[in-house]
């Protein structure tokens, strides 16, 4: 930004929701010009009035989107229910199978291989859920249920009538999947929503976990230096859809309405999203949502942790189209998510946990809206 735009400042701001809140600085009028989100969350904003429809001011700054991946821009303005820009992408969430090589050397079995579906890898994990010396071994942490979930585009809110819609024969299929795989004899220690990865890269006791981008866990200092014999498959898939992935999960600059500095805002925005500084964001190991192959080619050339890594699995899947999250999204991730554990804890009737969660989160909604 110095190099380009001197005459820019650029002074960064934590939002931590303790001593810094999102409520507290537009009371303050002191909202920054630029948000950092992701699509998931994005209808949040909406609550509090800081949406800024792009289009005259990208159009008067001649600002050129040719060069991003056709479903970055669009899963915003599906997410947002809205036809228009409200911020611009800058990196894409990938997802993956990360493994351990010494817990499938152990047990001598096979290690597993790109395209594998949720079937395949669930048997696997029924060969590496073991006690060998004194220590349980997890085969699969299947992380969130609501992953799975997204792979077949099934939402939890209807954005039109903002009643839950879990409790539907889709969504118990999936259910169902993720308990078979907790209810292996062994593998029931719930790690889910990224807490896995400690004992994945840690305690080194699970075999296999399917996550997000968990590279930044893996380049820790002390992690990299005493855990090196891993490596990744593309995500587990459904039969039906080969290739695809978990929804789309886009992380996105967004332009508050409040900005008196809209035009110098969107110069930062477009610096962000540069052949420039997209390469060297690949390079450490995020995804570019520009479209041009030399940014995959170029995928995480920085981290010496990738090296001999399967990387080319990161891109062996497609994320799944999105649907419209309300802004009760993150709500709704976190309680499907600890719905599917109290299933498992307390052995809880598929059908009554999803009616119930229904009614329950149907009401939340409600008494939320008004």
């Amino acid at each position: 930004m110095k190099k380009k735009y001197p005459h820019i400042t650029v002074k960064p701001l934590l939002i931590d929701n303790k001593t810094v809140t999102l409520p507290n600085l537009i009371a303050a009028k002191e909202v920054p010009d630029i948000i950092t989100t992701n699509s998931l969350t994005l209808q949040d904003f909406k609550q509090w009035d800081l949406q800024f429809d792009m289009t005259e001011l990208v159009q008067s700054q001649k600002t050129d989107l040719s060069g991003f991946k056709a479903d970055a821009l669009e899963s915003i303005k599906i997410t947002n229910q809205t036809p228009y820009l409200v911020g611009l992408p800058y990196t894409l969430q990938f997802n993956a199978l990360y493994y351990n090589k010494d817990i499938f050397n152990k047990f001598g079995v096979e290690y597993p291989k790109d395209g594998m579906t949720w079937g395949e890898v669930t048997e696997l994990a029924k060969k590496l859920t073991r006690v060998a010396d004194n220590v349980q071994y997890r085969g699969l942490e299947p992380d969130s249920v609501f992953r799975p979930g997204s792979q077949l585009e099934l939402p939890l809110i209807d954005p039109a009538t903002y009643k839950s819609i879990a409790n539907t024969d889709a969504w118990k299929r999936v259910f169902q999947m993720v308990r078979d795989i907790y209810e292996i004899p062994g593998n029931s220690d719930i790690k889910s929503l990224g807490n896995g990865i400690k004992d994945f890269n840690q305690t080194q006791t699970i075999a296999m976990i399917a996550g997000l981008n968990w590279l930044s866990f893996m380049n820790d200092d002390k992690i990299k230096s005493s855990f090196t014999n891993w490596d990744m498959a593309s995500y587990p898939v459904f039969p039906e859809k080969p290739g695809i992935g978990t929804q789309i999960d886009i992380h996105l600059m967004l332009l508050a309405k409040t900005s008196k500095n809209k035009e110098a805002a969107l110069q930062v925005m477009s610096t962000v999203v540069s052949d420039e500084v997209q390469l060297e964001l690949v390079r450490d190991g995020k995804i570019s949502v520009l479209k041009d192959k030399k940014f995959e080619d170029e995928f995480g050339k920085n981290l010496d942790i990738l090296k001999g890594k399967n990387v080319q699995a990161v891109f062996k899947t497609k994320p799944a189209k999105p649907f419209p999250p309300t802004e009760f999204a993150g709500r709704a991730l976190n309680d499907i998510t600890n719905l599917m554990g109290k299933i498992i804890k307390d052995q809880v009737d598929l059908n009554t946990a999803l009616r119930q969660f229904d009614e329950e989160q149907t009401k939340k909604y409600a008494e939320g809206r008004k």
